[in-house]
């Protein structure tokens, strides 16, 4: 996939991990002040820069996979784990660490799962792929 360079680098690497995320039929957004975990949702936060080549940029992507619900009953556990295990796959990593997100409507922290997706894109010929 070839995307012309106005279109900001880092914002087309989240791009990528969502499109990731919906290859895998994993509903994610990169909106965090639009998640509305019922049960459970998937956010894609904003990438660091971990090294830029002469034609090319590689970023971690946090990916969080957010319960709506405390993590008090094995359902509710089975239910996130199961969700992250199905990103992790996605997004071709081996890890990930429980966590909590606070954001959007939700006063108190919500369990979470957090993981990173590696995304390296590459510029040829002034485009990005």
């Amino acid at each position: 996939m070839t995307t012309p360079v106005a279109t900001g680098i880092a914002s087309r690497a989240i791009d990528a991990v969502v499109e990731l995320l919906a290859d895998a039929g994993i509903l994610a957004t990169r909106d965090a002040g639009a998640v509305y975990p019922q049960p459970t949702a998937v956010l894609v936060g904003l990438p660091t820069l971990l090294r830029r080549g002469l034609a090319s940029a590689t970023f971690s992507i946090p990916v969080t996979v957010i319960s709506g619900d405390p993590l008090n009953t094995e359902l509710a556990v089975d239910r996130v784990y199961a969700l992250a295990d199905a990103a992790a796959a996605a997004i071709a990593t081996d890890q990930y660490r429980p966590t909590s997100w606070q954001g959007g409507v939700n006063a108190e922290p919500l369990p979470a799962v957090e993981l990173a997706a590696i995304v390296t894109l590459t510029t040829i010929g002034g485009l990005l792929s």
